[in-house]
């Protein structure tokens, strides 16, 4: 095999320094089995690696980000997986602690590999990615815990992000009334036009500032952001509400007991990292391939070239980023 392109972060001087470097097959971490890689996708946390914000990689030695990949099996040590097999890894250490999926190839152990499902293509699988794979375990856990589009409206935080458009557009195929909440009035027509019932502005929502609870007025949200939001959702629930938690925008939480005691409000900690057991990950990938399957998922997503990637990080911090970035890894990237 020749040398390919990925893309690694250094750490020089403490500072988080990236650049596309070419490799071999010796320079990645070990790993059972070989892809070509197909397509990646930009996370948040992608992002922080690449611009060293925060402890989102590691700083021993050179780390090919991405969290996310779709590709085929070229070879494995592992029975489980065939030479052609289509396959999807996503988060575990993968850009972090372990080479990741913005690189041609991969080597990366089995035990990360999920087989793609029948029903979703690899770009599909990667406009979906981790993002994907939160918004289906929130809706999966609000539906366990009783929920059901009967219930009521349900609200949406971040909803012009990743994880909130896949949510938004799960909701609404399953019949949910959805309320999008966004800070960005650009987007409006477009968070309708993938099933938000009602757009409400993220300073009018904050607006409504009557303490401890008010108005009763969601049957359940998916929150992307935290604090103050998360405070407020809470304090609009109806008796008996949801709200499945995965943004961290803002980590420290003002409320009170209250909401939760007079109103029975559950809250749902959602994390699709190392502690989503491979079971769990395999019900969802189907789900997501079947039932949660976005319809949108073409305006959802849009691709870039991979020679693109490091241009479209910052966007992430300025908050311009709308829905998925699908990284075209390898020219003529099969299954799109």
């Amino acid at each position: 095999m020749n040398t390919f392109k990925a893309f690694r972060v250094h750490t020089i001087d403490s500072e988080a320094v990236c650049r596309f470097e070419n490799l071999d097959l010796g320079d990645l971490d070990p790993g059972a089995v070989t892809i070509r890689v197909a397509f990646s996708a930009v996370n948040y946390k992608d992002a922080m690696a690449a611009r060293g914000v925060g402890k989102n990689v590691r700083t021993d030695r050179p780390c090919v980000t991405g969290v996310d990949l779709s590709g085929i099996v070229i070879s494995s040590q592992d029975p489980r997986f065939m030479k052609g097999d289509s396959v999807i890894a996503t988060n575990y250490g993968l850009g972090n602690t372990h080479d990741g999926g913005y690189s041609e190839y991969a080597r990366i152990p089995a035990d990360w590999i999920v087989p793609l499902p029948t029903g979703l293509s690899l770009y599909e699988a990667m406009a979906l990615g981790t993002s994907g794979l939160t918004a289906a375990l929130a809706v999966d856990r609000l539906e366990q815990s009783g929920l059901s589009p009967d219930s009521g409206p349900i609200a949406v935080t971040g909803a012009s992000g990743g994880v909130g458009c896949l949510a938004v557009d799960i909701l609404a195929g399953r019949g949910y009334e959805v309320v999008a909440i966004s800070g960005k009035p650009e987007q409006i027509d477009f968070l309708k036009s993938i099933g938000a019932t009602r757009v409400m502005h993220r300073e009018e929502f904050l607006s409504r500032k009557a303490p401890l609870v008010t108005n009763p007025e969601f049957a359940g949200a998916i929150d992307n952001v935290g604090g103050i939001m998360l405070d407020r959702l809470t304090a609009q629930l109806r008796p008996h509400g949801k709200v499945a938690i995965s943004g961290m925008v803002q980590i420290e939480l003002q409320s009170t007991v209250l909401p939760f005691v007079l109103r029975s409000i559950d809250i749902l900690g959602i994390n699709v990292s190392r502690q989503l057991a491979m079971p769990e990950r395999l019900h969802l990938w189907k789900r997501l391939a079947t039932d949660l399957k976005p319809r949108y998922l073409n305006m959802i997503s849009r691709p870039i070239e991979f020679e693109k990637l490091d241009q479209v990080m910052d966007s992430f911090f300025n908050v311009s980023t709308v829905g998925r970035v699908v990284i075209e890894i390898n020219d003529k990237a099969p299954n799109r």
